[in-house]
């Protein structure tokens, strides 16, 4: 009976003091929460860039350019032939 009794006594102290602790650490540490920074809607935006016309390709039955340097690379050096 006393087992029963101190087991009893147990539970009903953890009730207690035990189902408040969840409620209350939300607010614990406090959390500062910093607001975003205010935009600026009187300042006018600058123009965009005015986009620029696309390089023509070239025909399709011209010679590919010749390269001005003849050579290779040998790992990071360039060796010319």
């Amino acid at each position: 009976m006393k087992t029963s009794a101190a087991r009893f006594a147990a539970g009903l102290t953890l009730i207690a003091f035990g189902a408040p602790a969840p409620a209350s650490g939300q607010y614990f540490p406090p959390l500062i929460v910093v607001p975003p920074a205010q935009q600026d809607y009187g300042a006018p935006k600058p123009a965009p860039e005015p986009t620029r016309p696309a390089k023509p390709k070239p025909p399709a039955d011209a010679p590919p350019a010749a390269p001005t340097r003849r050579g290779h690379y040998e790992g990071r050096t360039y060796v010319p032939d």
